[in-house]
Parts: structure tokens; sequence; C-alpha cells
């Protein structure tokens, strides 16, 4: 399956923006992948809606501003280990920092895929400060060899990344914007006018007030201080204004309208999903950026057939013509903007003039333009190759999967595998995954298997990977609607599987369901591990909530959501960092309270890993705590467990496991 991965800086940037591309690319066949920060919204997030989709969520580090350093560094990390642990096939980044970032892990990356890049407004532009060309304008310039497509929204833009160099036979495109869906922002209809009054009064507008609409990011370059100072210059009582968004100067903002008097005729209206109707309330909309790549605010208000006043910018050039479909301002100039205010508000005709022009205008800024141009452009996409489905009665319901690597006990191996061919439950395949062994009795044995009994399959490869690499090969070969995973020295009880599956089957709303377990060496049962019910986000703190040998997930899940980290710094806890991932992404599992494998731990060595071991398992936590928001306070004192836990004699700790294990 060819694999496309999108990548943005602020998570709802795919939901607000880019649906209409997944749609396309899923047509295309593409099973498409969403890596982005969860912990920066700016816009409203809708995880299930893109599950729903199929769309497989990953979550990293990358901030919007490309100075902070660090972070990115790790975001850049795990962009190159998602494009090559998922063979993604093609990129395409949006978001200054998005972009950076997708073409520098695509050109590092083993993978190598094809590259989109959608510019929605270069920073280096006609009048940009000087810093703005001396930065990003080169920066742009040389990641444009590793681009394969730049796709502009206006023609300013185009023109100068139509004289890049690119990839071999890459280029640049233009398209009319992300679309202007016209099923959604159309004028007030006749049955709507009650719905219209209703939500006006909501707002805070009386009946009879003049209402001015802006919507975008609460940040400086969105400019509302111009027309909270614009209307405080006309001094006219019956004019409202409502901005509706969130971000960084949402203080600011507060402060000038307090400064201005305006406390009881500016709203600051937050975050809004549903803007069709808020614009329906609205006289006339203010757009007074200082910088837009298009500005899909301005095409919606003009699509809702309200007229529209905006600052002059490379973005608003692309639709906005003055005094023939709308008025036109300086951005720093608040008189302009009074003086366009207030023109509106006295001629209602120039007003449904300006309006009925606009809706001429924002036809070919539609969805369906903007659709067919992208269209069109991944036609350029690398060929998906045709996939034959396979028949669901020949597929079995559970697929085991194992990773296996110098089993150096065969007797100990044998006793695992038994166990899994002596479950009362039977429709089940057995994935093996020998990820290099070297000892040639375990290898000899792996290959005899498959004749033992038809439903073992032995896969694997000559080096060795780890644990997480063995066991998202596992998944991709698996064809069964549950996985169930089991280690090569464990014991499974023989109903285990058959409790497991009549448990999810049962409970739709969990995605995997683990059990408790009894902790056994040589000498025999020594103690039993012990898992909350339902884990909460405080159960990640002292050690994963689940025995991961115990677990079965649903196989869809990981169509959702990515595997097993297959890093060095999760070897040994790639089941706690793949926990605090699907936890974090609001999946939720159980543990059934029974006791229903055994796990093969030795009670005097099991406390022995190494240092580098516990410093990268507190390299996980720290990432997975500062995920699920829990760094503090309490986060901080658990990073730091693994290292201090190796002062602990390992006596004292087998005394407690003995006791009640929380191994």
């Amino acid at each position: 399956m060819n694999k496309a991965l999108i990548i943005t800086t602020t998570s709802g940037f795919l939901s607000q923006f880019e649906l209409n591309n997944v749609r396309l690319l899923q047509k295309k066949g593409y099973q498409v992948h969403y890596a982005t920060n969860f912990g920066v919204p700016i816009y409203e997030v809708k995880d299930e809606t893109l599950r729903n989709m199929g769309v497989v969520l990953h979550h990293i580090s990358i901030e919007k501003n490309p100075f902070k350093i660090k972070k990115n560094i790790w975001a850049l990390r795990e962009l190159i280990r998602i494009i090559d642990r998922e063979a993604i096939s093609v990129v395409h980044c949006h978001n200054p920092n998005g972009g950076v970032l997708g073409r520098l892990a695509a050109v590092l990356s083993k993978r190598k895929p094809f590259v989109v890049y959608t510019a929605h407004g270069f920073h280096f532009f006609q009048g940009a400060p000087v810093k703005n060309w001396l930065f990003y304008y080169p920066a742009e310039k040389v990641l444009a060899k590793f681009s394969d497509i730049i796709i502009t929204i206006n023609h300013e833009d185009y023109t100068r990344a139509d004289k890049f160099h690119y990839k071999k036979d890459g280029g640049a495109a233009l398209i009319p914007g992300v679309g202007v869906d016209l099923e959604k922002f159309y004028p007030l209809k006749e049955d709507e006018v009650h719905e219209r009054d209703t939500l006006r009064k909501n707002l805070g507008i009386p009946e009879h007030a003049f209402h001015i609409v802006s919507a975008g990011e609460i940040n400086k370059n969105k400019n509302h201080r111009v027309v909270i100072e614009a209307i405080a210059k006309l001094a006219r009582s019956d004019i409202y204004y409502s901005i509706c968004g969130e971000g960084p100067n949402r203080k600011n903002l507060e402060t000038e309208i307090k400064k201005y008097g305006l406390s009881d005729r500016v709203f600051l209206q937050g975050y809004r999903n549903d803007m069709p109707k808020i614009w329906r309330t609205a006289d006339i909309s203010v757009f007074p950026s200082l910088r837009e790549g298009m500005g899909m605010a301005g095409l919606e208000a003009m699509a809702s057939g309200i007229p529209l006043i905006a600052a002059d910018n490379r973005g608003t050039r692309e639709y906005l013509i003055d005094q023939e479909n709308g008025l036109v301002c300086n951005a720093a100039s608040a008189d302009e903007f009074a003086k366009a205010i207030l023109s509106l508000y006295e001629n209602k005709e120039q007003r449904q003039r300006y309006a009925a022009r606009a809706q001429n205008t924002v036809e070919k800024f539609s969805l369906h333009e903007s659709a067919a141009k992208m269209s069109q452009i991944y036609q350029k996409l690398p060929k998906v190759p045709e996939v034959t489905i396979e028949n669901d009665r020949e597929r079995p319901m559970i697929s085991v999967i194992m990773g296996v690597y110098n089993q150096q006990d065969l007797e100990v191996f044998e006793k695992a595998v038994n166990s899994v061919l002596q479950q009362t439950y039977r429709n089940f395949e057995f994935l093996i995954y020998n990820d290099g062994s070297s000892i040639k009795k375990v290898n000899t044995y792996m290959k005899e298997l498959e004749s033992k009994d038809s439903r073992i399959r032995v896969i694997g490869s000559k080096a060795n990977h780890g644990l997480g690499y063995a066991l998202n090969q596992c998944i991709a070969s698996a064809r069964g609607k549950y996985l169930a995973r089991m280690d090569a020295d464990d014991i499974s009880h023989p109903k285990r599987f058959e409790e497991e599956i009549s448990f999810l089957k049962d409970h739709p709303e969990y995605m995997w369901c683990g059990t408790n377990c009894k902790l056994v060496d040589d000498r025999g049962i020594w103690g039993e591990g012990v898992r909350p019910e339902e884990p909460g986000t405080d159960d990640y703190l002292k050690y994963s909530p689940y025995i991961h040998p115990t677990v079965m997930y649903r196989a869809s899940l990981f169509k959702k959501v990515a595997g097993y980290d297959e890093g060095k710094k999760t070897a040994r806890c790639e089941d706690y960092e793949l926990f605090m991932r699907l936890f974090g992404l609001g999946y939720k599992g159980y543990n059934i309270q029974k006791c229903l494998l055994d796990y093969r731990v030795d009670r005097e060595n099991y406390h022995n890993r190494s240092w580098k071991n516990r410093f990268h398992e507190g390299q996980v936590r720290y990432e997975g705590f500062r995920g699920l928001g829990i760094l503090w306070p309490k986060g901080w004192l658990y990073i730091f467990r693994p290292m201090v836990s190796r002062f602990v004699p390992s006596s004292m700790i087998v005394r407690k496991k003995e006791r009640m294990a929380d191994l």
C-alpha cells in the first residue's frame, strides 16, 4: 500500500483547511498519515473526524517557531523515523516550519519520498521586512532543490517559486487557495432570518446595530487593533465589532479595547465552529491582515454575501478590487479603515452592490475549483499498485504476533509456542518474526514450526532490528481482526484468547485489553503483576499500565495510528511509548482483572538493566508525559524513576512483588 504523510505545525490545520486533499489522496489509493503537534491546536481539532476517515495520526514535537531549535530537532528525527518505519512514499507538508522539517526529513530518510510543499504565503514578498528576505528567501531557494512540487496560492508567490530549481521533473504550481465550500458559505435565506437574529442576540449585538465581523487567529499579523482604533475614531454607538478566533495576542487586544472604552461594543468571541452562521449575522466584514497568502476569511465573507473591507496585501489582491467588489485600505491606516467603514455604514445600496459582485468573484475560488487543480497536481504522484482484496471468510480472527531474537532456552521457547497452539479459541494465525537470531538450534526449530501447524507463519530478516521493528513487520503481515501479543518465553493460559476476544466484542469503546499475570522463573511462580482496570492519565507515571505480552488489540487501530517506535531510545520500553501515545490520541484500553499469562521474570536478575536503557526510558517518559500534559509537577519526579530505582536493592523489590507485584 502506498502511504502519504501530511505534515503541519498546528493540529487543527488539516481538519480546517485540507480535508479535501485527504479525500483526493485516498481516492488515488493512498493511506493518509498525519504528523503534527497535537498540543498546539489554534483551530478546532477534529481528531475523531480524521480517525473516522482512516487517517493515521502521529504526534510530533514540531513548533511553529523555527528558532525553537531543540524541539524542532526532535521533530525532525521523529519525522525521519515515521517516513522510514511506515514506508512513506509521498510527503505533503504545510506551514513554513512544516515545509522546512518535512523536506529535510524526506531527503535525510532512507525512503526518499516524493515531496510536495504547499506555501500558504511565503514570508518574503513585496514590502516584507529585509530580515525576511535575508532568512526565508535563501532557505526556500535551497529547500526547493529537495521538492518535487511547490504549490502556491497567489500569483506573486508563484512567479518567484517558478524560478527556483527543483528535483528532476519538479516545478511550481498555482491553485486558487484551499477552496471555499459554497454549500456552507452562502447569503442569508429568508427562512434563516429568525436564527440569525437569535444568534446576534447571543453574541451581544442589539437588534438594529451595525455589526462588523473579523475572523482569524488573534496575532499581530491579523492586525485587529487597527479596526478597533478605527471604530473608536468613528464614535458611533451603534457600531459593534466581533472578532472570532484565538491566539497569543488576546490580552493585548483586551487592553486596546479597554483603552478606547469599547468593552461594551467590541467582543472577542473566541474560536467559533459556526462561522457560516456568524458571517450571516454581519453587515460588513473587515479583513485587516498585514500579510496573507490568500485569506480564506475574506473569501468566506464574500461567499456569504457580506461586503468586505480588506487591507492591501498580495493575498487580497487575488480577489478584491477597490470600489469594484469591496474596499481596500492601507493596513497601517486607522483613518482609511474608519472612512471605509463609515462609507458602508451610511450606504446600504453600496453594500448590496459590493456583495453581489463579490459573489461572482468568489466562484473561481470555490472548493470545486481548488479540488480540480489539486487533482491535476496529484496526477504526478507515484502510482499506487492494485491490491487484491482477500475474502473475509478466509481470514483468521486473531493474528498472534511474536518477535524472537536469540531465545537461548529452547525448552522455554517451545512451551511459549505450545501455549498459543493449545488455546481454546482456535481461529488464529501465528506470526513469528525471526529478528536476526544467530543461535542455530533456535533457527532450526523456527524453520520446522510451519510444518508443525498450518496456522504458523515464520517471517524475518538476517539482521537484528529490535522488537519494535519485528512487531511492526508482523502487524503489516497480519490478516486477523485482532492482534494478540506474545513473547517467546511466556506462557498464555488456555482461555486467554477466548476471554480477551469476548471482552473486545462486548466492549467496542476499548481498542485493546490486557490482563494481570503470574511472575515465574525456573523455580516457579514467585509473584503477581497487577494493573489498574481502566488506566487513566496518572496511571502512566510509575510504569506502563499494561503488561505488554498480555495485550490484544483491534487490528483496525493500526490503520489509524502508527505502530511501535523502532528507535534505539525505545528499546525495552516500546510498549510504554506506544500506550502513552495512543492514550494521548484519545484511545482507551482495559485490563481484565484475571491472571491469564505466566510472565517469565528472573527474580534475581530482572532488575539489572543498563544505565543506557534507563536513561532512554527517562527520555521516553519525558516526551510521553509532555504529550499527556502531566510533566508538572509529578511528572518530573517520575522521569528520573528508572535511574533512581537502580540504587534500590533487588531483594526489596522482589519481596514487594512476591506480595503483589507492580511490574
